[in-house]
C-alpha cells in the first residue's frame, strides 16, 4: 500500500512533459527491440521463398516449421544445442559450488590474510578475460584439455564477482546459526551446504543465471580451446551459418528461415530461463551488493 502510494506521489510531481517523454521512450526501446525479434519469428516460420524475399518480414506467409526441420535435422543444430546445453549446465553447477565455497571461507573473521585474500578476488575482476587467452590456451595445452569439454567446464570455475557476492550474502546471515549447528556437531562444510546454501537461494540464482548466460554465449574461449567442429558450441555453429553460409555438418546452403530458426533456438533457452529466475535477480543482486 506504501509502495503505491510512493508511485502516486512521484507521478504527481512529474508535469505532463516530462510523462509523455517517458512514455514516448519506452515506446521507441519496445519498438527498436520488439521489431527485430518479431522479424527472427516471422522469417524464421515463412516457407524458403518468402524468407528469401527482400523487405522486413513481420508476418510468416504462409507458416511452416520447415526451417526448423532443416537446421535441427538437416544441419544438425541438435549436436551442437545439446553440446551447450551440457556445458553450460555443468560448468555452471561447479561454479556456483565453488564460488560459493569460497564466499562462505571468506566470512571467516579468524581467517588468515582475510582482507588481502579478498582484494586480490577484486582484482581478478579488472583483468578482462580477452587478455588471458593465449595463457589459457597454453595451460589447457600442458594439462592435455585441448578439444575436451572438460577444458569448457573447468575454465571459468571461480569467478571474482560470484566470489564476492556470495561473501556478502553470507556475511548477512546471522553468525548464530553456524555456532548452534557447530554445538551440534556440524562441520563446517555441513554448515555450509545444509544452513547458508538453503538460505541464500536469490543470490545463488542470481549467479547461476549471470553463469549460465556467460556460458551459453561463449564464444572466444570455445575458439581458443576446441578445433574440432563436432565439438563447437551452439553460438559458434550459429555464427558459421549466419556469416559463412556453413554449418559444422557442411550442408552446402542454408535459407534464411532456417538462419532465423537458428537464431530462434539459441535465444529459447535463455528467454526461459529469464522467465524462470527474474523474481531472484534483483534482490540477489542488491542484497548482495549492500551487507557488509
Amino acid at each position: 500500500m506504501t509502495i503505491k502510494k510512493k508511485k502516486l506521489q512521484f507521478q504527481d510531481q512529474l508535469s505532463l512533459a516530462s510523462r509523455i517523454g517517458i512514455y514516448c521512450s519506452i515506446i521507441f526501446v519496445v519498438i527498436s527491440m520488439g521489431i527485430p525479434m518479431l522479424n527472427v519469428l516471422a522469417v524464421s516460420f515463412s516457407e524458403r521463398a518468402k524468407s528469401e524475399s527482400p523487405g522486413l518480414i513481420l508476418f510468416p506467409a504462409p507458416f511452416t516449421l520447415e526451417g526448423y526441420d532443416f537446421i535441427w535435422n538437416h544441419a544438425n543444430l541438435w549436436r551442437p544445442f545439446l553440446t551447450t546445453l551440457y556445458i553450460s549446465v555443468a560448468g555452471t553447477l561447479v561454479h556456483v559450488f565453488l564460488s560459493g565455497l569460497a564466499g562462505y571461507v571468506l566470512i571467516h573473521k579468524e581467517l588468515p590474510l582475510r582482507n588481502l585474500m579478498t582484494t586480490f578476488v577484486m582484482l581478478t575482476m579488472t583483468v578482462p578475460g580477452e587478455l588471458t587467452l593465449i595463457s589459457l590456451y597454453e595451460i589447457n595445452r600442458q594439462l592435455g584439455l585441448i578439444n575436451t569439454y572438460t577444458a569448457l567446464i573447468i575454465n571459468g570455475a571461480v569467478g571474482g564477482f560470484s566470489v564476492l557476492l556470495m561473501r556478502n550474502y553470507f556475511s548477512g546471515l546471522p553468525p548464530s546459526l553456524a555456532e548452534a549447528s557447530r554445538i551440534d556437531g556440524a562441520s563446517d562444510f555441513m554448515i555450509f551446504l545444509r544452513v547458508y546454501v538453503p538460505l541464500s537461494v536469490p543470490g545463488i540464482m542470481t549467479i547461476s543465471t549471470l553463469q549460465f548466460i556467460g556460458r551459453w554465449n561463449s564464444i572466444a574461449t570455445v575458439i581458443s580451446l576446441i578445433s574440432d567442429m563436432n565439438k563447437y558450441t551452439l553460438p559458434v555453429v550459429l555464427r558459421l551459418i549466419l556469416f559463412e553460409n556453413s554449418a559444422a555438418s557442411g550442408t552446402s546452403y542454408i535459407f534464411a528461415n532456417a538462419k532465423m530458426a537458428a537464431v530462434a533456438l539459441t535465444a529459447l533457452p535463455l528467454i526461459g530461463l529469464y522467465f524462470f529466475t527474474q523474481r531472484f535477480f534483483t534482490s540477489g543482486v542488491l542484497l548482495g551488493a549492500t551487507k557488509e
